[in-house]
């Protein structure tokens, strides 16, 4: 797809902000931050966004697009052992290259949880569609909705507890005990 320039702009915007909230956090990260990393005009930013806020939602919706919808939900139309082969793998590959810093939609809802209710809630919403994703791989692996959707829950914690380890240990061995659990839950 062929963006306009200002299309390209306010791309660049978005994700210049996705990649800075996740390193450095949202509060950490101010509006000059973004405008110095995306080598853009404060102007600019502001016809593109009214507020930092605003641009929060669009990271959100960022994040909800590319590691949900257009990875993990796909992924998860196999079954639980192959999903979560495929989704631990990715996750090891991205930290060789130095570019995994744990789930971003938990990540920066946790920052964000005690600095704006509204973008809390966004990100809230992300983890619940990352739980219907794991239930979804669950189910085509035999499990009734019901049990696919406990699981799930079971699932997520693993998940996020091994990346909370991971973030704060750097102990890379969090990736193969969270293969190992979350294959254990089927």
């Amino acid at each position: 797809m062929n963006l306009t320039k200002g299309e390209q702009t306010k791309q660049n915007l978005i994700e210049t902000a996705a990649k800075l909230f996740l390193k450095k956090g949202y509060s950490n990260t101010g509006i000059n931050d973004i405008l110095q990393e995306a080598k853009i005009s404060k102007g600019s930013f502001y016809f593109y966004f009214s507020s930092k806020k605003e641009l929060g939602f669009e990271v959100a919706n960022y994040y909800g697009e590319i590691v949900l919808h257009n990875w993990l939900e796909p992924l998860s139309n196999n079954p639980w052992d192959v999903f979560i082969n495929k989704m631990v793998s990715f996750i090891k590959r991205t930290d060789k290259a130095g570019k995994y810093f744990g789930c971003p939609i938990a990540t920066l809802g946790l920052d964000i949880v005690f600095v704006d209710n509204d973008l809390s809630n966004v990100y809230a919403n992300g983890i619940k569609k990352l739980i219907d994703i794991f239930s979804n791989s669950l189910q085509i692996s035999g499990l009734t909705k019901d049990n696919a959707d406990i699981v799930a829950r079971k699932a997520f914690a693993l998940y996020e507890g091994h990346t909370l380890y991971y973030r704060i240990s750097k102990d890379k061995s969090a990736f193969d005990y969270m293969l190992k659990d979350l294959l254990s839950l089927v």
